[in-house]
């Protein structure tokens, strides 16, 4: 009886048994954010005393963003993604807010991983900062943004 309990066993593991690894390729644990398959991040790229670049990773359709700038006054911007896809941009000097859109349904598409814009501004007196960052998906639902970059020391 004993022989035939183990032989049951073996067999219900082998019919029944796991077979999917623990960790698939869509939940990959890189914390470079180029492998998971949901990561969206905003950073800013490269600088000077009168520019910054702003850059997207997305994995996702983005059809609208805003994000507020702290710091210095943008006094223009250009270039880059928006300008790719054909995305207006406008901001309001008094508050640092940015937004980009599309009046006829562009997107920036999934996959992207470049220069959103680039911002100008005069010279710098303090630290620049990202803040309040929405990006939005064709359906105007805000995504899920896994990492916003770190402020520019001046």
């Amino acid at each position: 009886m004993k022989k035939l309990s183990i032989y049951y066993f073996s067999v219900i593991i082998i019919f029944y048994g796991c077979t999917d690894s623990p960790i698939s390729a869509d939940e990959s644990t890189s914390t470079t954010g180029g492998s998971d398959s949901n990561f969206i991040s905003i950073d800013f790229g490269s600088y000077t005393n009168n520019s910054v670049d702003i850059i997207i990773n997305t994995s996702e359709d983005v059809s609208g963003f805003q994000f507020t700038i702290v710091g210095p006054l943008i006094t223009s911007f250009g270039g880059g993604l928006s300008d790719q896809y054909g995305f207006s941009i406008a901001n309001n000097p008094n508050t640092g807010i940015i937004i980009g859109y599309s009046l006829s349904g562009n997107i920036i598409p999934s996959g992207s991983n470049d220069v959103l814009t680039t911002l100008f501004f005069e010279s710098v007196t303090s630290d620049i900062c990202l803040d309040n960052v929405i990006l939005s998906d064709p359906n105007a639902v805000a995504l899920n943004i896994n990492f916003i970059g770190d402020c520019i020391e001046y």
